[in-house]
């Protein structure tokens, strides 16, 4: 297990880490990780935070563009407030998406884990979707054989407001466009009922597989204070 609080991206400009990020996350070989944790500056508040969200990955989706032919759309924007732990998983989403969240500051302390499944399958000489089902990471025995692919965030600044951008692929090996995917999960360290650990979850994908990317939806998420709303899915 590699602990990884040096790979955290302090980032004054969203716009200027989207390449860095793109890198990390939308990988076709083992080098880069998977996934990419910006650190927002201090004093970003929640409205700032999903407007930084929304740039990014307008910018990563022109990047996807130019490798792949092919724009990224929404799947769903949501907001809820979690502190709860949870174990290794993909998100539901189509074989090729990817999942970006927004961490509002918190006192509620976690570490956040990444497992790198596609290389554990690749070296098992296995397809990632096969990884899942015969080594389901949610039951123990799984979650041993990804020991030494996990990659644990601890102390990853809660104090202020992060991104989190995880490639939440299940791509089969050599697929046209197919990049590696990552589980994720969380592990709450101090719970704390009088307190909020608020998350913008939003999940997209090319275009291909998406059947809109309204603006208007868009804006709504921005700028709503509601939380534990799916505003689009």
């Amino acid at each position: 297990m590699t602990r990884a609080a040096s790979m955290l991206i302090e980032s004054t400009d969203v716009l200027q880490d989207a390449e860095t990020v793109f890198e990390r996350v939308f990988r076709t070989d083992f080098i880069q990780s998977g996934f990419a944790v910006l650190v927002l500056p201090a004093g970003t508040e929640s409205h700032d935070l999903r407007r930084s969200m929304r740039l990014l990955k307008e910018r990563l989706s022109v990047l996807h563009a130019e490798r792949w032919s092919e724009p990224l759309e929404y799947l769903s924007l949501g907001r809820f407030d979690q502190q709860t732990t949870t174990r290794l998983h993909l998100d539901g989403a189509p074989d090729r998406s990817f999942l970006m969240l927004g961490y509002e500051p918190t006192s509620v302390r976690s570490d956040f884990h990444i497992a790198d499944f596609s290389r554990c399958a690749h070296d098992l000489g296995i397809t990632p979707a096969d990884f899942l089902q015969k080594h389901n990471p949610m039951f123990s025995a799984g979650a041993e054989m990804l020991k030494d692919y996990l990659t644990t965030v601890s102390d990853w600044q809660e104090s202020r407001s992060r991104i989190v951008v995880i490639n939440n692929c299940m791509a089969e090996p050599g697929a046209a466009g197919g990049t590696h995917g990552v589980l994720h999960g969380a592990t709450i360290l101090s719970p704390d009922s009088g307190a909020s650990r608020v998350i913008n979850s939003t999940m997209m994908a090319p275009a291909r597989f998406a059947t809109c990317d309204p603006a208007m939806q868009v804006q709504q998420f921005v700028s709503t204070h509601e939380i534990s709303g799916q505003i689009l899915s």
